[in-house]
This record gives C-alpha cells, structure tokens and sequence, in this order.
C-alpha cells in the first residue's frame, strides 16, 4: 500500500484515545536534540489534542504550553516524555490510528490529582480534555516523585491511587479501563538533589509494585538513563520506557479490559 493510500486509510478510521497523565517524567524532560530524524517528524497513524485544544499532527515536545487553554497545566519546560514512543510502539502491535491526550503536570502531588469536576484542577482538566475527543481507550500514569519527598505520603499513596483510577473508569465509561502504571525510577542522588530529599522513594516504589486493581499493569523504571539532575529520563530512557508501556497496554487490551 502506498504512503498516500495508508494515510487515507487511517484518516477513515476513528482512532483510540490514550491519555498521557501524571508529572514531569510524563510531560518530558529529554531532550528534543537526542531524537533520531525520523523521530521529530510527524507519523500520520498519530494525532495529539493538545494543550491548546486541537487536533493536529504528535510532535515533541506533546505537552508544550505554547496556547495553553488550562492555565493549571502550563509547562513551560515540557520537552520528551514516553507518550509519542508509546503510540509508535502500540501502532507497530495493533495498527490502530492513536490520539493523544496530554494531561501532566511537573511537580505535582497525589493530593492535586484528587478528582474533581472544575477546569481549574488537574483531575476536572484533563476530564474535560478527555470527553472533547471522545471514548477513552486507556489511560498512561507516571507520577510519585513528589510524594516520595514527604516521610508520610507513601501511607496514603495507594489509596488515593485506586480512587483516582475508579474514578477514571466511572467518569470515561469504561468498567475495566486499561491504566499502564510507571513504577519510579531510580532514586535521585543526594550530592545532586539537595537541599531537597526523597526520604519515601523506596517506600512509593514499594506501593507502585502491587497489589494494583484488575485491569492495571505496571511498568518499572529504575536502572533507565536520568538526566544530569538524576530526576528526569533522558530521551534514551524515554524511547525504552515508551516501548515498555506499549507492550503493557497491548497486553491489557488483549486480556479484553476496556
């Protein structure tokens, strides 16, 4: 089939929706230089709503803030995240036409994602992103690190976790809504990190391992290449993290979780 032909075929179908939520390690914070040629050009198997409210050709970086419409999830750093590596890789098993939904925001706490209607939380904007573009198909979530800066926040973690997911599900419409968890990375380096600490990294990650609800994968980060801050992936770690929660998702949605 030629390119022209493929093109129109994918345009013919209506593509599924994945939402790209959490942090700064789901935002994107490697480097757009460190991309390959072919992976600063647009794919036409993959679209992005983006921040501004249409649809247009993915491109990195997904989550630029450049016409944000939801101040809340301004981020103005936002550079290469797992989402457009994640499409490209569940395109490659599946062949289905994807959308992507940017709704991450750096530095932000479990306690900011506690669900609520307004377009002035980070839950009520990325839910209103959600039903603009129709049916959900599943959901990515890569966030902890800022609660594992606080001793107690770990105890809560999992609890507010499982809300947030059952509240996905019942305000998306789908029972058994596939949900790909990111397990944190590696912990940050004291010399670097300092003054500020993660004295309950450990213990998030200890969460994040399980037990999870039915319909809930999770991904491991650690041993993935970080920046020179040993916060964030590099792009390198991004591509392999990408391809990790494709798999992940292709597995939930053959299990038939929908």
């Amino acid at each position: 089939m030629s390119a022209l032909l493929l093109a129109l075929a994918l345009m013919a179908q209506k593509p599924d929706v994945y939402l790209l939520t959490g942090q700064s390690n789901m935002s994107g914070r490697g480097l757009v230089e460190e991309l390959a040629p072919a992976e600063r050009l647009p794919d036409p198997a993959i679209t992005l709503y983006g921040n501004e409210g249409t649809i247009r050709p993915a491109v990195e970086p997904l989550d630029t803030a450049i016409g944000q419409v939801d101040a809340i999830s301004t981020d103005t750093i936002a550079a290469v995240g797992p989402g457009l590596f994640f499409a490209r890789g569940l395109h490659g098993l599946n062949g289905r036409p994807i959308l992507l939904v940017p709704c991450a925001k750096g530095g932000s706490s479990m306690a900011q994602w506690k669900p609520g209607e307004g377009r002035d939380t980070l839950y009520g904007s990325c839910l209103a992103r959600a039903r603009a573009v129709g049916k959900v198909r599943g959901v990515l979530w890569y966030q902890g690190e800022t609660d594992a800066g606080r001793p107690d926040s770990a105890a809560g973690w999992r609890e507010s976790f499982e809300v947030l997911v059952a509240r996905f599900r019942a305000d998306l419409g789908g029972k058994n809504l596939p949900l790909v968890l990111v397990q944190l990375a590696d912990p940050p380096s004291p010399e670097v990190s300092a003054p500020k600490t993660y004295p309950a990294w450990a213990a998030i990650q200890a969460v994040q391992a399980g037990p999870i609800p039915e319909c809930v994968a999770m991904v491991p980060a650690g041993g993935l290449p970080l920046k020179a801050d040993t916060l964030h992936l590099t792009t390198a770690g991004q591509r392999t993290l990408g391809g990790r929660l494709a798999v992940a998702m292709d597995g939930l949605l053959r299990k038939g979780c929908r």
